[in-house]
């Protein structure tokens, strides 16, 4: 099932917040947290449940933003105060679940460098999502600096942006969509391999056509088969 378009910004605007905001980092991993202890409904908790994985010290401020959002419900029953996923969201719960476990991942892996040019920032952030194959999510962030920019440096986000769509399609069974984004997104950024903006990207490519031929290959009807760990990871070139 695809996941609302609402509930989808909602999730992305949420982790891209994650990204600049130590505060609104630790109350993803909150949700993150959240979302594991609940296989098949959305967990009704308590505050200091939802605030378990934040430090002592940051609990208040992790508390008002997580308060301030809309994904969550909060209310009281007689003396006790109780969360939960807002009412609206819970037929999207086990695609809420999954996405907040991923960005949890996500996150992990992210160390903010502040002292990094806004472009640089904003590759290393895509990066980051691609390879945890939060495809609409590369798209939010490398849009927002791709008008910001002049070519070369923005052809080159567009055609991250559409392999990252392409791969958005493939997820909700867009074949055509897929293979021509895919294959606009690989034509604008082959001149620039091997290596450009501190990416990798001669093996990128490879395992991108490859992706390519196993989608062709498998047509309409044998998408399913095709697997997420075939999806060629970015690489930073000092890596």
């Amino acid at each position: 099932m695809t996941l609302r378009l609402a509930t989808r910004n909602l999730l992305a605007e949420l982790i891209l917040d994650a990204l600049d905001s130590p505060r609104a980092a630790t109350a993803v991993r909150c949700l993150a947290a959240y979302a594991r202890t609940g296989k098949r409904s959305p967990p009704v908790v308590s505050p200091g449940q939802l605030l378990a994985p934040a430090p002592a010290a940051e609990r208040e401020q992790v508390r008002r933003y997580l308060e301030d959002h809309s994904l969550l419900s909060w209310r009281r029953r007689g003396p006790v105060r109780q969360v939960t996923l807002a009412s609206e969201l819970g037929p999207d719960w086990s695609q809420v679940a999954a996405k907040l476990q991923r960005y949890g991942h996500a996150l992990a892996g992210w160390q903010p460098r502040p002292e990094l040019s806004e472009l640089d920032l904003a590759v290393r952030k895509g990066v980051l999502l691609f390879n945890q194959r939060l495809f609409f999510e590369v798209h939010e962030v490398l849009e927002a600096q791709w008008i910001q920019e002049v070519d070369p440096e923005r052809r080159f986000l567009q055609g991250l942006i559409q392999i990252a769509v392409a791969f958005y399609h493939l997820g909700n069974h867009n074949l055509g969509g897929a293979l021509s984004l895919l294959d606009d997104g690989l034509d604008k950024i082959r001149p620039h391999a091997p290596t450009y903006l501190g990416l990798e990207l001669s093996d990128f490519i490879v395992g991108l056509e490859r992706c390519g031929e196993e989608m062709r290959w498998l047509g309409p009807q044998g998408l399913e088969r095709f697997q997420d760990a075939d999806i060629p990871s970015l690489q930073h070139s000092e890596s």
